[in-house]
């Protein structure tokens, strides 16, 4: 992804979901999509649109962190997922559930994919941030593959 295509191309959208993926590749230096993960992020964190996730994010990138006896690194993760500008945590309601069942059916998706999709449709993204290609493509929210552009 060259230094503006992930900023460019979320300039104008309102409420963009974020995949895990992006926070781990900022949390890990990731050595190719690390940089591109800094900057949305950091366009995230300058007001310039609002994120979305899942709560299940919580599970996701704690459990690594968790499994190597590091409670102080999950500790970390929570707080500053909780604390950081323009992100809203989703959580997982009823609504997201029933959702979820409807796009792992149609899409033979795995469970919590399905449930960060629906959260984007329930929670009326305007586009997602993802680096799964096997997402599919849903009506009317736009998805940018950080591993295509870059």
């Amino acid at each position: 992804m060259s230094a503006t295509t992930g900023s460019a191309w979320l300039r104008g959208r309102k409420r963009v979901l974020l995949d895990t993926s992006l926070w781990i590749y900022h949390f890990e230096a990731h050595p190719r999509f690390g940089t591109p993960a800094d900057r949305i992020l950091g366009d995230l964190e300058a007001g310039r649109f609002t994120g979305i996730a899942s709560e299940l994010m919580l599970l996701e990138l704690t459990v690594l962190p968790l499994r190597q006896g590091r409670q102080d690194i999950a500790d970390e993760y929570e707080l500053l997922l909780a604390r950081f500008p323009n992100l809203d945590l989703v959580p997982v309601s009823r609504e997201i559930l029933l959702e979820a069942a409807a796009l792992r059916a149609a899409h033979g998706l795995r469970t919590p994919d399905a449930v960060h999709l629906a959260t984007a449709v329930v929670a009326n993204a305007s586009a997602i941030v993802t680096n799964d290609a096997a997402w599919p493509r849903l009506p009317g929210i736009p998805l940018l593959i950080l591993s295509q552009n870059a």
